[in-house]
Parts: C-alpha cells; sequence; structure tokens
C-alpha cells in the first residue's frame, strides 16, 4: 500500500507554525496488499500441498485433502486477487479460507501468491503463504519464485518508481530503472485511470527483468482515498 502520511503541524513559538507533508515509505508487500509479509516460506523441494499434512491440516482426511486441492486450483483459475473463499472441509471439523494476493506472470508463466488460513475449534488457525505457478501440464503447483527473493532495495526503487507514475499521470509512458548490484531492470507504466467507488483510481503495470532475463510482470489496481494509495480489487 502506497501512503501520503497527512500533514502535521509542528507548534515551534505562539507566533510560527510550521507545516510538513512528507510521504511514507512502504514495503513492495504493503503496495501489493502485505503479500510477502507473515507467511511461511516453502521448502525448495516443494512441489505440492502434500507437506501441509505436517500441520494443523494432518486433520484433514485424505478425501478432504484431495477435495481441497480441488478448491484452490479452482479458486485460483477463477476468483480474483483479495477475494477470499470459505471452504468446509466435508469430514474433518476444519475451515479453511483461501486468499489470492498477487497476480503475476514469471518467465511468461502464471504465478499467483495466495495466503490459506485453517481454523478448527475453538479458535486454533494456522496461516501459510504459498507462491502457486502453472506447470508445463498446466496444474497449479507450489513453486519457487524470483519474487521472494527480491532485495529491499528493488522493493525501494519500486515503491519510488510506481509512486512517480501514480503522481506523474503520464499515461502509457514507461518509467524504467536498472539496479546494478542486483542487476535487475525494472519498468513501471501507467495503464489506465478510472473512478471506482467515487475515489480516483489507477492501473499499474510492473515489469522486473534479472540478469538471465526472466521477467516478473504483473498488473495492479490502486485507489487514492483517505489513507493515499492503496491497492484495490479490479
Amino acid at each position: 500500500m502506497l501512503k501520503t502520511r497527512p500533514t502535521l503541524s509542528f507548534i515551534q513559538s505562539p507566533n510560527q507554525t510550521r507545516r510538513t507533508t512528507y510521504l511514507r515509505r512502504t514495503t513492495l508487500a504493503r503496495l501489493m496488499g502485505a503479500v510477502l509479509l507473515g507467511c511461511i516460506a516453502l521448502p525448495a523441494a516443494a512441489s505440492n500441498f502434500g507437506f501441509m499434512k505436517n500441520t494443523l491440516p494432518s486433520q484433514l482426511s485424505d478425501s478432504d485433502m484431495q477435495q481441497l486441492k480441488v478448491e484452490i486450483s479452482t479458486v485460483l483459475e477463477q476468483t480474483p486477487d483479495k477475494k477470499i473463499t470459505q471452504w468446509q472441509a466435508p469430514q474433518s471439523k476444519l475451515s479453511v479460507k483461501i486468499l489470492p494476493k498477487l497476480s503475476y506472470t514469471e518467465a511468461g508463466i502464471p504465478c499467483r501468491r495466495t495466503l490459506l488460513n485453517f481454523s478448527s475449534a475453538p479458535k486454533n488457525t494456522e496461516t501459510y503463504g504459498f507462491t502457486i505457478c502453472k506447470n508445463a501440464q498446466g496444474q497449479w503447483q507450489i513453486s519457487q519464485s524470483r519474487l521472494q527473493t527480491l532485495g529491499n532495495e528493488d522493493l525501494a526503487l519500486i515503491e519510488t518508481h510506481a509512486l512517480q507514475a501514480l503522481n506523474d499521470n503520464s499515461m502509457g509512458t514507461p518509467i524504467t530503472w536498472f539496479n546494478p548490484n542486483s542487476k535487475i531492470n525494472g519498468t513501471v507504466v501507467l495503464v489506465s485511470a478510472a473512478q471506482k467507488n467515487q475515489q480516483p483510481c489507477k492501473t499499474l503495470a510492473i515489469s522486473l527483468f534479472d540478469a538471465e532475463g526472466v521477467s516478473l510482470e504483473g498488473q495492479y489496481l490502486l485507489c487514492n482515498g483517505a489513507e493515499g494509495w492503496k491497492r484495490a480489487s479490479f
């Protein structure tokens, strides 16, 4: 989430008031809906949902686990980002909230950063974050993504140039940068602008290319409300 803090007043003397407005720095995770925060890292070899059986999901029966996989695949195919789908295990006493947080492509392959919240009575909950991409057979599979390896310097560059695109209002004009330390090229383009829920909203296309030419690309809708620019659902 991109925010501009409200103007703050500092009383320096009875006759003098100084107003200072400044832009709050945020992480890419906030820009894209806190996608990367509070998520459990995945083992490099993870290739399906089976390893979840070591935790609260171990209460799921084999039949429930298979149905959950089908439900997750359906959500990833049909449900937009930031929309929660509630699923109840038919045999077990677990409920699962499925929340796609961020959609993008990596080297042309569709990927979605997704949160799963497992809960059981009375108040036992566990939340897991996954990067799930389509494999060569067109099936959704837990993956390691370059998105998870971006450093703070690259995140800060994305923030800076995304804000520039939002504020310059130059439709279709690419804003580019290069980080010599990580060898990552970045581009932000303002794609469209419209009103949504009586707020001015803009769609940004963000593209990153690493030294090997592998791309990370996505489009994101941000709306400007009382708290500044905040990501919204399409």
